[in-house]
């Protein structure tokens, strides 16, 4: 287990950037970890940038069982995140991956992030339009039996990342209190929307299988940023930097990191 914190906290470093370059703030998602997207990081530090990846609070890998956290502790460590890497000058791009890409939603309403790029980002569970009534209704009865669920292998259709992914993964089972915590913070952002300028960069995997592949394209209709794309992966699941399409999504966010260039071959763009 030590080893695997290890790697987690080794994904959040930084390096030197030039000068008058985007700093990067990178959001885990819910139950996860930096490793999601570490293949995105490697590039970035590569590329000259200065990369933040923190584990935000309930995810240290400490132990198997994922302990509850919510979202507005969450939202508070992206603050202050952000804030920090604004203190060394410069603009600050926010990268949110599923939960984190929630997170970037409402930090852009709170803080002057120069661009946003958001990955399979969490607005809706998979196929949960299907069920008459609220996932949170059910699952808020079903933690007080179950707090704990076993964890689902990941969501990465590679299969040779997904043994990648699992060997990284510092849970076994999935907090339900947290993921109704998640769903709260999709209500909270839903209604401001709208009011996002932020220039933002969509990358959704068709065959993610954790959340509504759909809300990604209502997410890009929805933004009030009249600079913004939307791509769609074929042949990606929900870990989206992991997955057979990652060097097109990897690719696609260092264009826009850094110059808030919209890659060509998007999907929509606005």
């Amino acid at each position: 287990m030590a080893g695997r914190m290890q790697r987690q906290v080794a994904s959040s470093g930084t390096n030197a950037r030039a000068v008058g370059s985007p700093s990067c703030l990178i959001l885990h998602g819910l139950g996860g970890g930096p490793y999601e997207i570490e293949p995105l990081i490697d590039a970035l530090k590569a590329d000259g940038l200065r990369v933040e990846a923190p584990i935000l609070p309930g995810h240290e890998p400490d132990g198997p069982v994922m302990p509850a956290s919510n979202w507005r502790g969450w939202a508070e460590a992206t603050e202050a995140a952000f804030d920090a890497l604004a203190a060394a000058g410069g603009p600050v791009v926010v990268i949110g991956f599923s939960t984190g890409g929630t997170l970037a939603l409402r930090l852009a309403t709170r803080r002057p992030v120069a661009r946003m790029v958001l990955l399979a980002p969490f607005l809706a569970i998979r196929y949960s339009g299907l069920i008459p009534f609220r996932p949170a209704s059910y699952l808020r009865h079903l933690a007080q039996v179950i707090p704990d669920l076993p964890r689902r292998p990941p969501a990465v259709r590679d299969r040779a990342m997904r043994r990648w992914a699992s060997d990284h993964d510092g849970f076994r089972t999935f907090n339900l209190h947290s993921t109704i915590s998640a769903l709260e913070l999709i209500d909270e952002v839903r209604s401001l929307v709208s009011g996002i300028t932020t220039p933002t960069l969509i990358i959704q995997g068709k065959l993610d299988t954790v959340v509504e592949p759909f809300n990604a394209r209502w997410l890009y209709r929805q933004l009030g940023a009249t600079t913004k794309a939307y791509i769609s992966l074929p042949r990606s699941d929900h870990l989206i930097a992991l997955d057979r399409d990652r060097h097109r999504a990897i690719t696609a966010t260092l264009e826009f990191v850094r110059d808030g260039t919209l890659p060509a071959g998007s999907d929509l763009t606005g």
